[in-house]
């Protein structure tokens, strides 16, 4: 991982790309702006509006980051693309990270393709995102929090204005409002100083459009105002989002599988204690949905988090819902970060019948699946990794299993 945009830039101007016929929308935030992006996505499909999804990480295949009207592109469009960014980066002796050269792979593609609408999902704050480097037409700003401290700083202001930094000279930012004071100045004073000569942007200022959002208000819901927001200043106006609420599909957010075994199996990967929270009290009603005997087996695994305390009393709370929980600690595999210790997340004082400790995602399912239990219904939660490790495992990483619209 480098945050900075000059090797990101340098290889993207080698291109020399236009995007005349396809307006950009970026997307940054702490929590909702994958919701908000695949939302977005799934309406414009709907609706027949050819659009280009970048998103990150991926859960089963690197191919899901590229996402054409919903659907991961093939292995081919992808290792094409892939080809033309090693051989510009060779002949510029640069060495692009795995998200830049992802976002890199995306940018050719659009080109190539010529959707109407780009939508790009932050990686990791904003300002020295590789994605910045995209000349965006509309930025958006989700829930912010403190996360990735160790990267964007302690203070909260600063990770505002970090996130806020993808704002366009002369073109609008959407902020959802937020409870935290001065934080309507800090996205302004961002504004008006967001034109970056590295990225050969001339000065102009950007213009904020504050959403407020109602109290109580469930984040697919939050996502639809925002959403609205966004394209009734570009043009698509009187967006209907009904039908598109009620069938995207976005993996691993909220999502319910139906399984062989006769289990139902729910998957979230909140990865903060915000998130946990905001999705806490849906995950409950959909664990209890058709569950008489009010009985669960809970699967948890996550990646270092420097709230771990409050992201495990959130679990807890989870635990403590239902009349019998299993609890099942692993570890996931394949992220930034290893997986923490099941044996330590063990330590702490839970609230279920049974603890159990597997130290991989693939033992852990497997016994969780060989056990006979009235209700079926497992409930996976942490890390994005984790449950990517879960479907890949159970073979739930087709293309018809990734798109954002069910195959029927």
């Amino acid at each position: 991982m480098a945050l900075g945009l000059e090797n990101t830039f340098t290889i993207l101007s080698s291109f020399k790309l236009r995007f005349d016929d396809t307006q950009i929308i970026h997307v940054a935030g702490s929590n909702g702006k994958g919701t908000l992006c695949s939302l977005m996505a799934a309406n414009l499909t709907l609706n027949k509006v050819s659009n280009v999804l970048f998103s990150s990480p991926h859960l089963c295949r690197v191919e899901e980051r590229i996402r054409l009207d919903g659907r991961p592109i093939s292995s081919r469009e992808f290792d094409n693309a892939l080809r033309q960014v090693k051989d510009a980066a060779e002949d510029l002796s640069i060495n692009p990270t795995f998200f830049e050269t992802t976002f890199l792979a995306t940018m050719i593609v659009t080109a190539e393709i010529k959707p109407k609408f780009l939508i790009l999902e932050t990686g990791l704050g904003g300002r020295l995102d590789a994605t910045r480097c995209a000349p965006a037409d509309l930025s958006i700003l989700t829930s912010i929090t403190k996360e990735h401290t160790d990267i964007l700083g302690d203070d909260i202001y600063q990770i505002i204005g970090e996130k806020a930094a993808i704002a366009r000279p002369g073109k609008y930012i959407i902020a959802r409002e937020m409870e935290i004071t001065n934080y309507r100045q800090t996205v302004i004073d961002t504004a008006k100083n967001c034109s970056r000569s590295e990225l050969n942007e001339e000065f102009g200022v950007a213009e904020c459009k504050f959403v407020t959002i109602p109290d109580n208000t469930s984040i697919i819901e939050e996502a639809e105002l925002l959403a609205k927001a966004a394209f009734n200043l570009l043009g698509l106006e009187n967006q209907d989002f009904i039908e598109a609420k009620q069938i995207v599909n976005w993996p691993a957010r909220l999502q319910e599988l139906s399984l062989s075994s006769g289990h139902r199996l729910i998957l979230d990967a909140a990865h903060n204690p915000s998130g946990l929270k905001r999705v806490q009290q849906s995950i409950i009603e959909i664990g209890k949905k058709n569950n008489h005997s009010d009985d669960i087996s809970l699967l948890f695994g996550t990646s270092p988090q420097q709230e771990l305390e409050t992201m495990l009393q959130l679990v807890n709370e989870i635990c403590k819902s239902f009349s019998r929980v299993r609890l099942y600690l692993t570890k996931p595999f394949g992220g930034r970060y290893p997986g923490l210790d099941p044996e330590n997340l063990a330590k702490f004082e839970w609230s279920c019948d049974a603890i159990y400790t597997y130290p991989d995602v693939v033992t852990a399912i497997d016994q969780i699946l060989s056990n006979t239990m009235e209700s079926g219904v497992i409930i996976s939660l942490g890390s994005l990794y984790l449950q990517g490790n879960i479907l890949n495992h159970l073979g739930k990483n087709s293309d018809d299993d990734l798109s954002l619209l069910p195959k029927q």
